[in-house]
């Protein structure tokens, strides 16, 4: 089949692969002038992992990243809130801390390598629907040529899903992060984060060679606040809370050397339609805050190629895909827009709800297992059901 992808992250970039490896003719067009990762360090869970491992690149992944044996949150005070050893799950699970740069020029190296082309600085945003396939629309008002179907991997603001004609409905979260990359040793082999409230969200995400991805939540309006009050005023209000990231804080120089980054939810009735499928943050965005973007976008595509390798045509392979993703999906989506408020809102109940269960639920075996299970990406789906038994 002749297929496009719209985006090439990092779900466009493994779906390239994987996809033109099976023989197909791929097309990834992406609306930057080059190809390239967007956004700092990634946490990998085991189901991740396992996708990698099929892919052939987890060992060149692993041996650059930084291994991490448990995620730990804790207040101001120094309390802790949270502390969860993916060891009490199994033995030989953990967490990997990647770079998102070495991911994906992992993932853009093997589409080249089975044959997808990529089109840069080629934005669709939009398509027509004839019997003998589907045109694309691209911004430059360049045609197209016709293909079999489009998989929309455009992410979290995606056009696509904008003029699909598909019902969906979600919202944009008030708070965002800062994000920045950079030496820090203070924090190694663990997921940190530190809260104070609901309002104030700093964490350090080790990801290998030495280097943290740091991130500190705020809002827009809060963010315009510190460029006017100066750089000084954030770095000593960032440090109060959390000194462990000293080391990576104190060689900013200027906010240009953050990124300000915002998110949002969005659910859709169903992730496809006439010659279209949606598959990673273009089909499900959330907040990131349970660490499963990247996760859930490996294992949609890795999904999806089997669908299609097993079932032979585009609409039965969404039909297969929908039914195996549906129920996994839907619940990822429910427990991050859950717990999203909990440690980003406006809400003083809430921080003081979480300060007082979230202890006593990280401490209780049967509800530690469910939440280590939440993390690693055990809960419900055919990829997770195939990692757990093997």
């Amino acid at each position: 089949m002749k297929i496009a992808i719209a985006g090439c992250g990092i779900a466009g970039a493994a779906a390239g692969y994987l996809l033109a490896s099976q023989g197909h003719a791929v097309t990834i067009y992406e609306q930057s002038a080059q190809c390239g990762p967007v956004g700092a360090g990634i946490l990998i869970q085991p189901i991740g992992q396992a996708v990698l491992n099929s892919l052939g690149i987890f060992e060149e992944i692993y041996q650059k990243s930084a291994r991490l044996n448990w995620i730990e949150a804790r207040k101001h005070t120094g309390k802790r809130l949270i502390q969860l050893e993916y060891q009490r799950l199994g033995s030989d699970l953990y967490g990997l801390g990647v770079h998102r740069g070495l991911l994906f020029s992992s993932l853009f190296s093997l589409a080249r390598q089975a044959g997808a082309l990529i089109q840069e600085n080629a934005c669709i945003t939009g398509y027509q629907v004839s019997q003998s396939g589907v045109s694309l629309e691209l911004e430059s008002k360049e045609s197209a040529e016709v293909f079999d179907f489009i998989l929309a991997t455009d992410g979290a603001r995606s056009r696509l899903r904008k003029v699909s004609g598909i019902k969906h409905h979600g919202a944009e979260y008030k708070y965002g992060a800062l994000w920045t990359t950079g030496a820090c040793t203070a924090v190694q082999d663990r997921l940190f984060q530190v809260v104070e409230g609901t309002q104030k969200l700093a964490g350090l995400l080790p990801i290998g060679n030495g280097e943290c991805s740091f991130f500190w939540g705020l809002t827009a309006a809060q963010f315009k606040k510190f460029q006017q009050q100066g750089l000084d005023v954030w770095k000593k209000e960032v440090l109060q809370l959390c000194p462990q990231s000293e080391e990576i804080v104190t060689a900013i120089d200027s906010f240009e050397n953050l990124t300000f980054t915002t998110y949002r939810n969005v659910s859709m009735q169903t992730w496809w339609s006439d010659r279209i499928l949606f598959l990673g943050d273009a089909a499900h965005p959330t907040s990131p805050h349970l660490g499963q973007g990247a996760n859930l976008a490996l294992e949609d595509v890795w999904t999806f190629s089997e669908c299609l390798k097993q079932n032979g045509d585009f609409r039965s392979a969404c039909i297969y895909y929908e039914k195996l993703r549906k129920s996994k999906l839907h619940f990822y989506q429910r427990i991050t827009g859950w717990l999203t408020p909990f440690f980003q809102s406006e809400g003083v109940l809430k921080g003081w709800g979480r300060d007082l269960f979230l202890p006593i639920m990280s401490q209780t075996p049967l509800l530690r297992e469910q939440m280590l299970k939440t993390l690693c990406g055990f809960k419900s789906g055919w990829f997770s059901s195939e990692f757990e038994q093997s």
